[in-house]
């Protein structure tokens, strides 16, 4: 056909002009290009020239300052304008090919109108990020040319009896409307920048002035933050190198933990009533409800739209189709245009668009105000937490984790969730009256399949649940072990005691792997019984269908109750699952607490004076740490207040132990509300990366969906075009659209598992490489059975030309070091730091590279033991006391070889018994984690007294001292004097003081041997490093 603005049909002459131009409707068709023209050649010099040189000189970072009133009403309105022209548009077309020539007018308006409204968005944007409202001026003359064209159009509509019946009439009412909404906007706008003597100037928010403030999302305009566009820079970085924490910078203040947990505080304290208490769902509601609100709003939209589908799948496979004419030209009625295949298709992949758009939007809704509401939970539980909560023993690191972390997780997956509580029941009923409608009450029965099955269902996401919580509770409890393993290992290794902690690790990774295996099969029968159970609703409702009918649905009918019943099963699957996070919601703000009322201090009464020094002393355990962290508000207070005249700090076990025994001082540098401090940064870092995480999860998801929306526009418009040339049938159209639509999920998972993949690759590529570090060679040269069973008996140690490195690529730290210690003598070993002191006591055990020379202890060579023998044999106290959690009897007999009677005669000797008799249990008393049950003198003492378990005649005391107070070091001496007196002791000496009754000391300097005699005449020696050292302690 001939190409021609008006048409040249040979009925009617489309250029009359006889009864006024008005009364021609390809004139008024062609009045209402003007406006769109207009916009366009005014826009697109100043959009190309641009105004930088006239913007505001306000400086800010980022260019998403929005500012002007009614931004996103004003984006909302635009995409509505977009979609009724992309309707203008169709109605032309399919009217087009009902005429015998073409008629530009019906459909090219519609067409410029898209790129003009598509123009004005894109001016407003720059406009508003640059900050020079009086341009704005342009798009308020056009929306009144706009809305005046349109007006008229639909005014000779209304004057030649088109109404409401006929869509054309229909999609100018809407234009009219919306271009008179915009015109709205715009005035509001330029009445308060543009009119006013003096225009109101506007500050960018602080977020936008600070540098480091990379999450945007609260800040650009409702397009990027419908497509996460704004997080391409980031995406695209991210390809080319790994994201470090620095550069997703910090979090706005509105999302911060302070600034959330002040919102939910002071919505709880607006509750004050004397008539009823608080509650903290009414004060989660109140701080957050509005975009929970918006969530459920944006879910509703996205499971109505989803149900397009499926009624555009049954429209396009039936094809109908009908005429009307006024102006001289063809018009649709209102239903007309939805019974078009092509516009079904079309309506087809924007409906899907929208749906996956506000599905995406509330997921991210939802999840960030679930990482606020965290964050206030978090900040809340953090001002509460003491630091006597895991002195005592109450807490763990681990319960802390589990609390802070995991519950208030909780919290937030149920707000994720909770949108489908009000949304499923919409979505289950609007399903069922659908397919009512198209199958009737064969379809009910169909419904009831599901029904009857979701308890099945539930059964099984039950039994999914609680496996998961085993499986994490043995995680959890190995990961418990290993980090303990990790934090005690040079113990273990001088102990020889790895086999012992490995098989406990791996008696209870054997039960996860139990837990992970039963967790893998209900998995795979949910996945099951959700593919399914839409099969056994659609066969049992065609089968009642076809029993009712007599004969079987058609394609369009069968395909469109396929895909319905696809959705029917979503929804409740979920049922179950947001049910179970409800509960678990409500325990974790039901039992959100910690701590018990176990008194520690009682009637105390002291008064410190300012300004002065004050000391607290008292035996080991009697409540000195206790008393100063009462003072400073980290113990738990029942009964009593602490007055404070001015702030304080404090360090932790910081003691001026070679002036006063047994004393902790008041002088602090660092306040314990430092720890608070850097958990508040660390959540609000832990936030940022899980808001950076979900726009990413959303940016990939948005793409994929629109992506799968392409490919379901594609099937469709091939389908059509195929049934032109009658290749397939109806039945093959409805079966390819009904999976295309499905489509959109399966590549959501490919890509996300394609992720998951590689992130765990990294995680095998470390493994791997664990595995090909060299280790230890455990063996040795002689095999065990030929030591002695009562190896060393002497204690007798002969060290010859020994050279120690850490590393062949290092520098040896001990160079030709040689001396003898005979048996049971006291040997003291002293220097500065980096002397070579420690990599000489790790040198008995074989902890180093002894490439040269060699040690014999008792006529053997150390270097031709297994280590397991060699460790096993000899025994060490180190500088950090290392306690396991368990019992105290596990502490000091992990290998379970002693009596009772030789454990508490240990306990005896380190003056541990009667406060250990105290206990509940006893030897089975509890010890938590890390020994935070006992204070570090305790602890040490306990080290000491496993060391005498092993009743080895070679004792090594590597700065045993270093962390104690005098009194504990004194007991500790004591000890070592009378229960070790007939052994050989080498003590690595952290103040001099504690080696002047040895038998033998040892002076190094950069890993050579300096001194080597009594202490007596190295003291003599006024000028000798050794008498320096005394006098330094002194």
């Amino acid at each position: 056909m001939a190409l021609s603005f008006c048409g040249n049909d040979d009925h009617f002459n489309s250029y009359n002009v006889t009864n006024g131009v008005l009364n021609n409707g390809c004139f008024v068709d062609a009045l209402n290009l003007v406006p769109h023209v207009f916009l366009l050649f005014i826009t697109f010099p100043i959009l190309f020239i641009g105004w930088g040189s006239q913007s505001s000189k306000v400086q800010i970072h980022h260019n998403t300052w929005l500012h002007f009133p009614g931004h996103n009403l004003r984006w909302i309105l635009t995409f509505s304008l977009l979609f009724v022209h992309v309707c203008e548009f169709a109605e032309g077309i399919v009217s087009n090919k009902m005429m015998q020539t073409n008629h530009l007018h019906l459909f090219m308006p519609a067409f410029m109108g898209f790129i003009a409204a598509t123009t004005s968005v894109v001016y407003y944007h720059n406009i508003e990020t640059s900050n020079f409202p009086k341009l704005l001026l342009v798009l308020f003359i056009y929306w009144v040319l706009a809305f005046v064209t349109k007006s008229i159009k639909l005014w000779k509509f209304a004057a030649y009896s088109v109404g409401p019946q006929h869509l054309r009439f229909c999609i100018t009412a809407l234009l009219v409307m919306l271009y008179g909404l915009l015109m709205a906007v715009e005035i509001n706008v330029i009445r308060k920048y543009v009119f006013f003597a003096n225009p109101q100037k506007v500050k960018p928010p602080e977020d936008l002035q600070d540098l480091g403030v990379r999450f945007l999302q609260p800040f650009v305009n409702l397009l990027s933050k419908a497509t996460y566009w704004w997080m391409n820079p980031l995406i695209m970085g991210a390809h080319k190198r790994p994201i470090e924490l620095k550069k997703i910078g910090k979090l706005p203040i509105a999302m911060r933990a302070l600034t959330n947990y002040l919102r939910l505080k002071d919505a709880y304290e607006d509750q004050r009533d004397p008539d009823r208490s608080p509650s903290i769902w009414r004060s989660m509601y109140r701080a957050f409800g509005r975009p929970i609100l918006l969530s459920s709003t944006f879910r509703y939209l996205a499971d109505l739209l989803g149900f397009a589908g499926p009624l555009c799948i049954s429209g396009i496979v039936n094809r109908i189709q009908r005429p009307a004419r006024y102006f001289g030209v063809y018009f649709m009625s209102s239903t007309e245009l939805l019974q078009n295949t092509s516009v079904l298709a079309v309506l087809l992949f924007l409906a899907l668009v929208l749906q996956r758009t506000f599905l995406q939007a509330s997921y991210y809704v939802t999840i960030e105000t679930g990482i606020n509401l965290r964050g206030a939970m978090i900040y809340n539980k953090m001002l509460r937490l003491s630091t006597s909560n895991m002195s005592m023993g109450e807490m763990t690191l681990g319960q802390i984790n589990n609390l802070v972390a995991i519950e208030t997780n909780q919290l937030m997956w149920f707000l994720f969730l909770c949108p489908n509580l009000w949304a499923m029941p919409v979505q289950i009923v609007m399903g069922v009256i659908l397919l009512y409608y198209l199958l009737g009450p064969s379809a009910l029965v169909g419904a009831s399949v599901i029904v009857l099955l979701a308890p099945v269902q539930y059964l099984i996401a039950t039994k999914l649940a609680d496996t998961q919580k085993s499986s994490l509770e043995h995680s959890t409890d190995r990961l418990k072990k290993t980090s303990e393993i990790l934090k005690g290992i040079k113990l273990l290794k001088l102990y020889a005691w790895e086999n012992i902690f490995c098989d406990s690790v791996e008696e209870t990774r054997g039960k996860e792997l139990t837990s992970l295996k039963t967790f893998a099969f209900f998995t795979s029968m949910s996945i099951f019984m959700n593919a399914a159970i839409p099969i056994a609703a659609v066969l049992a409702t065609f089968v009642m269908h076809h029993f009712l009918n007599e004969k079987g649905p058609t394609p369009s009918e069968a395909f469109a109750a396929l895909a319905l019943f696809h959705i029917l099963v979503t929804p409740l699957f979920l049922l179950s699952t947001v049910v179970r996070f409800a509960v678990k919601a409500l325990v974790s703000n039901g039992f959100f607490t910690w701590g018990s009322n176990l008194s520690t201090l009682s009637n105390i009464n002291i008064r410190i004076p300012s300004g002065q020094l004050t000391m607290i002393v008292g035996q080991v355990g009697c409540g000195k740490s206790s008393l100063l962290l009462a003072m400073l508000g980290e113990m738990q207070t029942i009964e009593g207040r602490v007055y404070w005249s001015n702030s304080c700090c404090r360090l932790c076990q910081w003691i001026q132990q070679q002036q006063i025994s047994s004393c902790i001082s008041v002088f602090t540098l660092f306040p314990i509300a430092r720890f608070k401090q850097r958990m508040l940064e660390l959540t609000d870092t832990n936030n940022t990366a899980y808001l950076f995480l979900s726009a990413a999860n959303r940016w990939l998801e948005v793409r994929t969906d629109y992506l799968g929306a392409v490919i379901v526009l594609t099937a469709a418009g091939a389908s059509i075009w195929s049934l032109e040339y009658g290749l397939p049938s109806g039945g093959l159209v409805g079966l390819g659209l009904t999976y295309a639509l499905t489509v959109t999920n399966y590549l959501n998972w490919v890509v996300r598992n394609l992720a998951d993949l590689e992130v765990q690759m990294a995680a095998v590529k470390k493994v791997n490489s664990f595995l090909t570090t060299e280790s230890e060679n455990y063996e040795g040269s002689m095999d065990t059975s030929q030591v002695p069973e009562n190896w060393p008996q002497n204690g007798e140690i002969k060290i010859q030309d020994l050279c120690v490195r850490y590393d062949p690529m290092l520098k040896p730290v001990l160079k030709h070091v040689n001396a003898y210690i005979e048996p049971g003598q006291k040997v003291g070993i002293c220097g500065r730091t980096g002397s070579g002191k420690s990599s000489l006591s790790l040198a008995f055990f074989n902890m180093v590279d002894i490439f040269e020379g060699k040690i014999v202890i008792d006529g053997i060579d150390i270097c031709k033991l297994p280590l397991q023998t060699l460790r096993s044999r000899l025994s060490i106290i180190l500088q950090d006391p290392v306690l396991f959690s368990g019992s105290i009897r596990f502490n000091l007999d992990p290998e379970r070889t002693c009596t009772d009677d030789r454990l508490w005669e240990a306990l005896e000797i380190a003056q541990l018994k009667n406060m250990v008799k105290a206990l509940p249990g006893g030897l089975d008393a509890v010890v938590t984690e890390g020994g935070e049950n006992f204070s570090v003198g305790q602890r040490q003492l306990f080290c000491l007294a496993r060391a005498f378990v092993r009743k080895s005649s070679i004792l090594i005391m590597d700065e045993a001292t270093a962390s104690i107070d005098m009194a504990t070091e004194n007991i500790l001496q004591k000890v070592v004097m009378t229960a070790f007196a007939d052994r050989t002791v080498v003590t690595i000496a952290h103040r001099v003081h504690t080696i002047l009754t040895a038998d033998l000391v040892i002076v190094m300097k950069r890993g050579n041997i300096l001194e080597y005699d009594k202490p007596e005449t190295l003291l003599e020696q006024e000028d000798g490093m050794f008498a320096s050292f005394v006098k330094a302690d002194m």
